[in-house]
């Protein structure tokens, strides 16, 4: 997920003044950065070929590859690249990694900078030094901001006395300008002792505004090795480069009373989708399946898609779709259900290749470099007790200027349900937002800022963590039916933005609705998904005697961590969406350990523990 901010989209006049509904800056609170002095102290240098394309990032680059503190830590995520070449990319922009823009004013400068680690290239035998090549894919915009004419993305390379030399662009690159295509670069390093030396490096630049999320680029697939020339564009490599579509028609979370009615009258699910991008100058044939998971039981529900088979052409990519789930794999008589849907592709790929001998019958591969890594995709999807159409990761923010200011976000349910609270994740903006004042309401329907409120509680933003959610509680239980909508109103003396997180990678815009000057109006520039999660009166997990227990958890609720008293042959932490949580294990007696929780994780999770046979699910609730 990149940490970026957004100043453009839907600007509306008011009748006094110009007031915005926009996607602001996200700022996130990392270790400060090392001087520039001691960035390259203790980094040893790593060998060709240098190759990452991002898909396993999980927020931060791997360090395996980067300097762990450029100039901007620039993270990866998937949100902002159109059908990039793998899953995630990095993307550039006039705001660090902590979303602070590089200047206050409206200036144009140096901005977002990624820097590889040190690269012995005295390694490279002399005879193959001119078949060094850096290839990489670009795009301009993507889903952001169209960069100006005097905007540029630089390449560098560092000759041994320090300096580094621009390599890209040069006099007659042209670049492509069309923000939904990827194009790929390739970079000769020049055979000269000057760059042939252990502690090369390579830098992408960029240049423009520098006061906010502007003038954007994304890059992704960097590669650099010998044996090499000017037109090696092709990769034994197919790759997925999207998470799988929800099959919860829209929704990522529903509750599970409303899932039943839907499942009852087969109008709920809905197929899921991803795409598989080829790589390689060559037609292929490549079969992908696509797998739902009961991730709290461990249990296979359904195969969606079964070795289905795509033939891509060259550089080609296609939509990889799946069947509708069979609404009868669901248990009906639980209360809850947490789903992974994984699609993987069965390509053939193997690890990068070195070289090939006897025309073929001998081939040898880099044991550190599998291409099989962006081959798998995953998503999840929940039922039990709240709507959601977010993936629980903002890229943005969302929010709007003007005191009195209004959004409102539209669901619907075709069961009678009781709202007792409302989520909401506040992130980081470039002001601290936290305790600003605001109200939380719920609408039978839109008219106008008279309309009366079903429910109405008060109080101040709260920020708890990176996309951590924060619980906003009714005085009583409000029943809604059909459609209705949850509002957030900006009660800031200042008319300063207030921010709600904004998803990308998924798209509710069009349930979006904003009032600034008494009329409600419909979205229509903002592409993505409120992190907002009404809540509803409910039990948890069912399929658990209480009384029937063999294991002691406690204390619960907890801070950063839980005791375990009695012996159990295995054990896993979930939260609500079923996803494993990591934990640190320490046994602190005969039968009795610990699981400590860093991050300063909050909210619910699930310990399944097995012992014997037998099987136990306790409900764990952090308060951090």
């Amino acid at each position: 997920m990149k940490r970026v901010a957004v100043y453009f989209s839907l600007v509306l006049m008011a009748p006094a003044a110009w007031a915005q509904l926009r996607e602001i800056p996200i700022q996130y609170r990392l270790p400060p950065a090392p001087s520039a002095n001691s960035r390259l102290q203790g980094v040893t240098p790593v060998t060709l070929p240098f190759w990452d394309d991002f898909s396993t990032s999980t927020g931060r680059l791997d360090t395996a590859w980067w300097l762990p503190a450029s100039q901007a830590q620039i993270l990866a995520r998937p949100g902002n690249g159109i059908l990039p070449p793998t899953l995630n990319v990095v993307t550039f922009d006039g705001v660090d990694a902590n979303g602070n823009p590089y200047s206050p004013t409206d200036t144009d400068g140096p901005t977002d900078s990624l820097v590889s680690r040190p690269i012995d290239l005295t390694q490279v035998p002399v005879s193959l030094r001119n078949t060094v090549y850096l290839s990489f894919f670009f795009q301009v915009k993507g889903q952001g901001n169209q960069p100006e004419p005097e905007d540029s993305l630089l390449l560098y390379f560092k000759k041994s006395d320090g300096r580094w030399q621009k390599m890209w662009p040069l006099a007659g690159d042209v670049i492509p300008q069309d923000p939904t295509v990827f194009t790929q670069k390739l970079v000769h390093v020049p055979n000269d002792t000057a760059f042939f030396h252990d502690h090369f490096q390579f830098k992408f630049q960029a240049f423009g505004r520098q006061n906010g999320w502007y003038d954007n680029w994304n890059i992704d697939y960097v590669y650099m090795d010998k044996r090499r020339h000017a037109n090696d564009n092709s990769f034994l490599d197919r790759a997925l480069v999207y998470p799988p579509k929800s099959i919860l028609n829209g929704y990522t979370a529903v509750p599970f009373k409303e899932f039943v009615w839907n499942n009852e009258h087969a109008a709920f699910l809905t197929n899921s989708s991803t795409w598989i991008k080829n790589l390689e100058n060559d037609v292929q044939p490549v079969k992908y399946s696509a797998i739902i998971t009961d991730t709290l039981n461990d249990v296979v529900l359904e195969t969606i898609a079964n070795d289905q088979e795509l033939v891509l052409f060259p550089n080609d990519i296609k939509e990889a779709l799946s069947n509708v789930p069979n609404p009868a794999i669901f248990d009906l008589n639980a209360d809850s259900l947490f789903l992974e849907i994984k699609y993987f592709v069965n390509t053939g790929d193997k690890n990068l290749v070195d070289s090939i001998y006897n025309a073929g019958a001998d081939t040898a591969f880099y044991a550190n470099i599998n291409l099989r890594v962006n081959d798998t995709v995953r998503s999840y999807v929940t039922l039990h007790d709240y709507f959601a159409y977010d993936d629980g990761s903002a890229e943005y923010g969302a929010g709007i200027n003007q005191r009195d200011g209004r959004i409102a976000y539209e669901f619907f349910s075709n069961s009678s349900l009781f709202i007792d609270r409302v989520d909401i994740y506040f992130p980081n903006i470039s002001r601290n937002q936290a305790g600003s004042p605001m109200e939380i309401f719920v609408l039978q329907e839109l008219r106008d800022i008279q309309n009366p409120y079903l429910a109405l509680t008060t109080g101040s933003i709260q920020h708890t963590g990176i996309n951590e959610f924060v619980s906003y509680y009714f005085s009583r239980s409000i029943q809604v039916k059909d459609t209705f909508y949850i509002g957030f109103r900006n009660l800031a003396d200042d008319g300063l933005w207030t921010a709600i997180g904004l998803d990308k990678n998924t798209d509710s815009g069009d349930k979006i609705y904003y009032s600034v000057d008494g009329t409600w109006q419909q979205n229509t520039d903002i592409r993505g998904s409120l992190m907002i999660r009404p809540h509803f009166t409910t039990g948890f997990v069912t399929g658990i005697n209480e009384e029937q227990r063999q294991l002691a958890i406690y204390p619960n609720p907890a801070t950063d961590r839980i005791f375990i008293d009695g012996r159990y042959d295995r054990l896993t932490v979930v939260d609500i969406t079923g996803r494993q949580v990591p934990y640190q294990h320490t046994a602190t007696g005969p039968a009795q350990t610990q699981l400590r929780f860093t991050g300063g994780r909050q909210g619910l999770l699930l310990v399944i523990i097995e012992y014997n046979g037998q099987r136990e699910v306790h409900k764990v609730v952090l308060n951090n």
